[in-house]
């Protein structure tokens, strides 16, 4: 008998946990992060983005097995009042799960009064976003959401409908042809005055992490799904990067002492983790590993340098550093469907095309 519970308890955290690694038992492409990452994603206090996203999750048990997960997500920042967000969703392929699943999170963000639901987020818009919708026979990067394609008819057969797509490119060394327009776009916005670039200071987290959350703050309050950053946040996150990202991979641009433009690459842990999978040890990842992939996860410009070739410096510099360091890809994700010009610059100048396609959906409460 199907059973919905509201996640309080040690055993249901256990569960809601265990759930993808059930639904993706038999998916060799599925990565799973380390559960203690995992738990520390979602407690207050190892994770500061929770002091102001409220999350309320629901579990699917049948017969005494998880069978399907959900979480109900407030953000007191989020600038639409109206949206909540659902994310964490996973199920198996039973309408009846899904449907019960999806019930009972919007009514916990009705009874919260919001009007509208929009994701899949976890935790919340800065974090993992999207519905995987093209590009499945692609394993995912790390932290890149990644969805059997039966779960796009689960949401839409309860009301959910299309909000906007967001794309991930794919950009290889020898894509070199069309870089030569960048390159020299690249070259004129260098020789603005008091421009340089450098590599992050880890030694400075607080001081870098004031720099991200700035241009955060600054270059997305147009975007869908903005949510202010703070440098606490913004530190956190970039000690996490620390652990395995070389410092040269990421950039900021500034003029006059001024941060203006950052980029922002992770090298690409998830061969390390499904072999760690596969040897049943996620806490014992193997060391001897060297990621020849990489994923472009943030790139963001103040808007009056978007127009001085700041934009195409820092792509410029991102791929000479993979050139430099060996990398045989990039992932240049995630680029919102209704950015035109940044979807521009990276097929007509870097010579990049869609390799995948992720899906945020809305439904009305």
């Amino acid at each position: 008998m199907l059973e919905i519970i509201n996640v309080s308890g040690q055993g249901h955290w256990q569960n809601f946990f265990e759930v993808p690694r059930r639904i993706y038992a038999q998916d060799p492409l599925w990565t799973p992060i380390p559960r203690d990452s995992e738990r520390q994603m979602f407690n207050p206090q190892a994770n500061p983005v929770l002091r102001h996203v409220h999350l309320e999750c629901f579990l699917a048990m049948d017969d005494k097995r998880p069978v399907g997960r959900i979480a109900a997500i407030t953000d007191d920042l989020l600038a639409d009042e109206r949206v909540g967000l659902f994310g964490c969703f996973e199920s198996v392929n039973r309408s009846e799960v899904a449907r019960e699943l999806i019930k009972a999170a919007c009514q916990s963000l009705a009874d919260r009064g919001k009007t509208l639901v929009q994701g899949p987020a976890t935790l919340n818009t800065t974090q993992q976003v999207g519905l995987l919708v093209e590009g499945f026979d692609l394993p995912p990067q790390l932290m890149m959401p990644y969805n059997p394609p039966y779960y796009a008819t689960l949401l839409e057969e309860n009301g959910f409908s299309r909000l906007l797509d967001l794309y991930s490119y794919l950009w290889r060394p020898e894509f070199t042809r069309e870089r030569r327009k960048l390159t020299a776009v690249a070259r004129r916005a260098a020789r603005t005055p008091g421009l340089q670039l450098r590599s992050i200071n880890f030694n400075d987290l607080w001081g870098e992490g004031k720099k991200l959350a700035d241009i955060n703050n600054e270059a997305m309050t147009s975007q869908w799904g903005f949510v202010p950053m703070d440098e606490e946040e913004a530190a956190h996150f970039l000690a996490g990067l620390r652990n395995f990202t070389d410092p040269d991979m990421l950039i900021f641009c500034e003029v006059e002492n001024r941060t203006v433009g950052v980029c922002l690459m992770m090298p690409d842990l998830g061969p390390k983790l499904r072999a760690a999978r596969r040897s049943g040890f996620l806490r014992n990842i193997p060391g001897l590993f060297r990621p020849t992939s990489l994923r472009v996860g943030v790139l963001a410009v103040i808007p009056e340098y978007r127009r001085r070739g700041v934009v195409a410096l820092l792509i410029n510099r991102a791929m000479e550093t993979i050139i430099k360091k060996g990398y045989r890809q990039a992932e240049l994700s995630l680029i919102m469907d209704t950015n035109k010009d940044m979807n521009s610059i990276i097929t007509s100048a870097v010579g990049s095309k869609v390799n995948k396609i992720f899906r945020v959906y809305e439904k009305k409460l």
